[in-house]
């Protein structure tokens, strides 16, 4: 948890070694970390958070996709600006996945299973629709923001996301709110006006 919710701050650095955005501050990593910190705080405790240590080989899988959080963004802001729309950007890179994954399915036997799976239960098509039109949706809102604000931005914007995730899944499915929480609150809104007078000056 603590890894997923630090990328905010690999993304500042990469962006400022790609020069995809200005130098940042001190001042402004630690307006990061504040908000990286709560973000991770908000999520101990939750299900699927508690259990063994972690291995050394899952740890290198986390520093590597949070090497790849880090530079997707900063890539995606370098090639929009050389004239490539955000919608256009979506659909190319979502073209390439789609291909990946049907070689995949195609050689795994996964995607007979899949076909089979449909015709026996024809609503799994509609809930993978709206699934779809929803990602979509998300996903060019996302390239969106890259586009007009800055991986940094958008990135900061996915990681209130997963406060704002966590705050409504108390409010939906009642649960014991821990005192890390209300501190990871804090930690969170100390992040927040940090950032908002940092931007104002």
């Amino acid at each position: 948890i603590v890894f997923k919710s630090a990328k905010l701050i690999p993304t500042m650095i990469v962006s400022t070694l790609l020069k995809t955005e200005s130098k940042y501050s001190a001042a402004d990593y630690l307006a990061a970390a504040l908000l990286c910190a709560g973000a991770a705080g908000y999520s101990f405790g939750t299900e699927g958070t508690d259990g063994p240590g972690n291995s050394t080989f899952g740890i290198v899988i986390l520093i590597i996709s949070l090497l790849c959080d880090a530079l997707v963004p900063n890539i995606q802001k370098r090639i929009m600006t050389d004239g490539l729309s955000a919608a256009a950007l979506m659909v190319n890179t979502n073209a390439v996945g789609f291909s990946v994954l049907l070689l995949v399915m195609t050689l795994s036997g996964m995607l007979t299973a899949t076909v089979t799976a449909a015709i026996e239960r024809p609503e799994l098509l509609i809930y993978l629709f709206s699934v779809g039109i929803c990602l979509g949706m998300a996903v060019l809102a996302y390239t969106r923001l890259i586009q007009s604000s800055g991986p940094v931005i958008a990135v900061a914007t996915a990681t209130l996301r997963k406060v704002v995730t966590v705050l409504l899944s108390y409010v939906l499915f009642p649960k014991p709110l821990l005192p890390i929480h209300a501190f990871s609150g804090l930690l969170v809104l100390a992040g927040v006006f940090l950032s908002t007078f940092l931007n104002k000056r």
